[in-house]
């Protein structure tokens, strides 16, 4: 397998590291933790070897440099959460792929008061290998979100999640720009003083410029909260309902979304994510995609850390432009992480992934490895 490091990202790695020794502190911290200005970066150089996410494999080097500044405000009534970076991400072989990527984001948080709840908004460019589509996709998304908490009585109590994203692709003659609303509403009942049981709707309307529009209905019921003994997190159970306007296409199925944790001891903690839903991919066609997720983290030291998981998923190319397609795949990570520092922290990783397709160009394994240092002002 190539993974040979060109002399130049080894100085720029050097630079980063012997940077972020130099001992720092934060670039303004007004009131204690109430008012904090935070500067941070990183260097990561990476290799991939499928950097088209299709059966050729054609694999590269990379290296990624970011930088940014965070302000966290909790004076007030409202908390404020903002933050900006750059990141510039460099291919050895690929330049073409070279990419600067701006990301914002802002977060309002009203924690006191009857109803509670936080708007969030961001802004950022993404570039990524798709194994829906085969292809790398460059796009500019702006995401928003509002969460409102509202108690009714003792008892119950009711949530409210309204979301929309702005999808545009840099590559508009490949794929389809999407626009996303949904609302979701949920009534929750404290069953115990650990656990609150539920029920939801959440209605969502996706929108492409392939004219492939589609309305999802999803019931639920679940809980929240201690579920078992140590296990800890949200599960829902619900059935789903996706129209598309032509009339012609509409899907049905039985779903589930999980979130959980186990602390098994002190130092080891186990956590699980189980997920079914219906998605739109970059050709404005739908897929509906299931997939479960089992993660372990080891706290070796105050220091050191180590983590790895695992990963299967099915999906299923829907409509009649789709060919019948069906993809699974097995994913695998691990890796570990150490803090030099209260300013400083490195991270190693190496990933594994195995996509079994129905169309011979999407059937191709995919490895990479990446060093991270990360430092924060």
């Amino acid at each position: 397998m190539h993974f040979l490091i060109p002399s130049r990202l080894v100085i720029t790695i050097s630079l980063g590291l012997f940077l972020g020794l130099v001992p720092s502190h934060a670039l303004l911290n007004v009131d204690g933790t109430r008012n904090q200005f935070i500067t941070f970066g990183s260097v990561t150089y990476a290799y991939n070897s499928n950097l088209f996410a299709e059966a050729s494999g054609r694999g590269d080097d990379s290296i990624t440099a970011t930088a940014g500044l965070e302000l966290k405000r909790a004076a007030g009534l409202i908390g404020v959460n903002a933050a900006f970076k750059i990141e510039y991400e460099r291919f050895e072989r690929y330049a073409n792929e070279n990419a600067l990527k701006p990301n914002f984001s802002l977060e309002l948080n009203k924690m006191n008061g009857r109803t509670t709840g936080a708007l969030t908004v961001r802004a950022y460019r993404e570039t990524l290998s798709d194994s829906a589509v085969n292809l790398r996709t460059s796009s500019w998304n702006l995401p928003l979100a509002l969460n409102l908490k509202y108690p009714i009585n003792d008892k119950f109590y009711a949530t409210s999640e309204t979301t929309y994203l702005q999808r545009r692709y840099t590559d508009t003659t490949t794929f389809r720009d999407l626009t996303d609303y949904a609302e979701g509403l949920d009534l929750f009942y404290v069953y115990t003083s650990k656990l609150d049981l539920l029920a939801g709707y959440r209605v969502r309307r996706s929108q492409t410029t392939a004219g492939h529009d589609t309305t999802d209905h999803w019931f639920n019921v679940g809980a929240t909260g201690g579920l078992f003994a140590k296990l800890n997190g949200t599960l829902r159970l619900g059935y789903q309902i996706r129209q598309a306007d032509s009339g012609q296409e509409n899907f049905t199925h039985l779903n589930a979304l999980a979130a959980l944790g186990w602390p098994v001891t002190r130092k080891i903690r186990l956590d699980g994510q189980i997920s079914r839903d219906f998605n739109t991919i970059a050709t404005g066609a739908s897929v509906d995609t299931s997939s479960i997720n089992l993660r372990t983290a080891y706290a070796y030291s105050r220091k050191l850390g180590l983590f790895a998981g695992v990963t299967y998923g099915h999906n299923l190319f829907l409509g009649v432009t789709q060919a019948q397609r069906q993809d699974s795949f097995f994913s695998t990570d691990l890796g570990a992480r150490y803090l030099f520092n209260e300013y400083l922290s490195v991270a190693t990783g190496y990933t594994f992934l195995h996509n079994w397709s129905s169309l011979n160009f999407a059937d191709f394994e995919r490895r990479g490895l990446s060093l991270n240092f990360t430092g924060r002002f």
